[in-house]
């Protein structure tokens, strides 16, 4: 069965069966999980003092996004929502980041810097938690059980956990030598 924009894609290899409404469950509890994350991440913008971070960490969070609608976009395709339902549910996670970063930003005003890094360090662990969560348990959960193109997969996550280790490492070692 070839499927559309608007039909679900379910023969793209050997897969796992599916349940009934299984599919449909797990995609909104994925949009959930994001829109929470999404939350924590304008939060933990927000509470930055600095515009030059303040900056960065928007234009890279908006980079993250893209590639999380897209993702999020192809995996509410397959469970067969509606168009109507693809983009309230983008809708909802897209507006939580703002939403986060107005009540950072409100917060930030009310408290002494020392008490903002113990905020921003806990909001951080939250968002990463979360994040962690997202990436193990929703999405490359479901996507490791096709084996369709195990290898190329697999590659694919360990160049970009090698990619990440390395651009942190590389920005450590310039930064701890700038001083």
């Amino acid at each position: 069965m070839k499927g559309n924009l608007y039909t679900p894609v379910r023969n793209r290899g050997p897969e796992a069966p599916v349940v009934p409404g299984q599919e449909r469950k797990s995609a909104a509890m994925l949009v959930l999980a994001l829109s929470i994350h999404s939350f924590f991440e304008g939060l933990a913008i927000g509470v930055e003092r600095t515009e030059a971070v303040f900056i960065q960490l928007a234009a890279a969070i908006t980079v993250h996004k893209c590639v999380i609608a897209f993702a999020v976009g192809s995996r509410l395709i397959h469970c067969g929502k509606s168009v109507c339902e693809m983009f309230w549910c983008l809708f909802c996670m897209c507006v939580m980041t703002p939403i986060g970063i107005s009540l950072a930003m409100v917060i930030v005003t009310t408290l002494d810097s020392n008490t903002i890094l113990i905020v921003s360090g806990s909001i951080q662990g939250v968002s990463t938690g979360f994040f962690l969560y997202i990436t193990f348990a929703e999405m490359l959960f479901q996507e490791m059980k096709s084996k369709h193109d195990s290898f190329l997969k697999v590659s694919f996550m360990t160049f970009g956990v090698l990619l990440v280790t390395g651009s942190t490492i590389w920005h450590n070692w310039n930064g701890a030598h700038s001083h």
